[in-house]
């Protein structure tokens, strides 16, 4: 009897789901990536640029990775401070090449920081 249950907590021990690469992330390692793909994907918007979605995509590999609901949620609520923050600026001022190219560049750092901090050991 005592192996069975041995057994039964052996197995349920190896079935239970391992936190996910985010699940212990906070806003402060989140947040710098998290402004570029919202500011990229804000200038794809205004700017009627296609398949500009980092933000969007990042928030739901963020919860796919295991992030909390609080840190979501921050994240969520930053999104929308820089979007208020954008929403009047004339794309005059937002819609130029030199906008583009250096959000273009953010944006790209931002994946990559977004790779390495998922996939670094704990």
């Amino acid at each position: 009897m005592r192996a069975a249950a041995a057994i039964c907590a052996a197995t349920l021990a190896a079935c239970t789901p391992q936190p996910g690469p985010a699940a212990h992330l906070t806003m402060a390692e989140v947040g710098p990536i998290l402004t570029p793909l919202a500011y990229r994907e804000l200038l794809g918007l205004k700017c009627g640029v296609p398949n500009t979605a980092l933000k969007t995509a990042f928030i739901a590999d963020l919860k796919a990775a295991g992030a909390s609901d609080a840190l979501i949620k921050a994240a969520e609520a930053d999104v929308r401070r820089i979007e208020a923050e954008e929403r009047d600026t004339p794309n005059e001022y937002v819609c130029t090449a030199e906008l583009f190219d250096s959000t273009e560049t953010n944006a790209a750092e931002a994946q990559k920081a977004w790779t390495d901090l998922k996939t670094r050991k704990p």
